[in-house]
């Protein structure tokens, strides 16, 4: 059999897993403020004070078209990956809803087959919540869950219908069993997948620019524009931070709860 090759972790992925929640607001939103400082701080120092003021008329309307070009793509970037956290959000109700049903349909069942497949969703909804919530929060699948997966699909690939009523029932539970296997994936794939470094470049350049660019303005009160520019990068900042907290649903502060599956009544 030929060796699977775990794939690296991107940046974003590190980030993510390996910082707390506050841990990770210091590095997404604290540092980039200190780092804007100085350089607003050394951009005062080298740049001439009547260069800067010989050149608002020229630097206003870049700034302006680039700040504007830059929050629509920012804005877009937000909206996606909010729509992407809350098809997750969804999955996880419909998942939830396909194992509850299926549990109900397994009453259609004789016995001992009726008991064994309750048993075994039993386990798997327990496994799910205390085992692969756990795992999920570094991007992969728990190996308990998948297994009783598995058995739960054997079982009932090995049942012999002998009752014709109970043939429809059998179907059924094998439909919603598929369905929710890939909802299952589908949720584990969520946990681990970012945003594409190709756009991470771009957002990050395009702050550096934007950012940098303010400093080609000169306020005669060096406090307040160094207050416009925490401003600036503190709102670019709290957009980043919040990307990657969508970005991965089952980490961070944004962390989506099994909830779903722990209100299923299953005896």
């Amino acid at each position: 059999m030929p060796r699977v090759v775990a794939a690296p972790m991107c940046l974003e992925q590190t980030i993510s897993y390996n910082l707390s929640g506050w841990q990770l607001f210091l590095f997404c939103v604290v540092l980039p403020i200190l780092l804007s400082l100085t350089g607003l701080w050394i951009a005062r120092r080298i740049i001439p004070s009547h260069y800067l003021n010989q050149n608002h008329d020229v630097t206003g309307p870049f700034f302006s078209t680039l700040g504007t070009v830059y929050g629509i793509f920012l804005a877009f970037i937000v909206s996606t990956t909010w729509q992407a956290f809350s098809t997750t959000q969804s999955n996880l109700v419909q998942e939830a809803r396909f194992l509850g049903n299926i549990y109900f349909t397994t009453n259609a069942f004789p016995e001992p087959v009726r008991g064994n497949l309750q048993h075994l969703l039993i386990e798997y909804r327990d496994s799910l919540i205390k085992g692969e919530w756990q795992t999920m929060e570094r991007g992969e699948a728990n190996p308990k869950t998948s297994e009783l997966l598995k058995k739960i699909g054997y079982a009932y690939m090995n049942y012999r219908v002998t009752d014709p009523a109970v043939g429809p029932f059998l179907q059924e539970s094998i439909h919603m069993l598929s369905a929710m296997t890939g909802l299952r994936a589908s949720r584990i794939d969520d946990s681990s997948s970012g945003l594409l470094p190709v756009l991470w470049c771009v957002l990050l350049l395009g702050a550096v620019a934007t950012i940098g660019f303010s400093f080609l303005f000169e306020a005669r009160n060096f406090k307040a524009q160094a207050v416009m520019t925490v401003l600036l990068t503190g709102v670019i900042s709290m957009t980043f931070f919040t990307i990657i907290n969508l970005d991965f649903p089952f980490t961070g502060v944004t962390t989506i709860s099994p909830e779903p599956i722990e209100h299923l009544e299953m005896k």
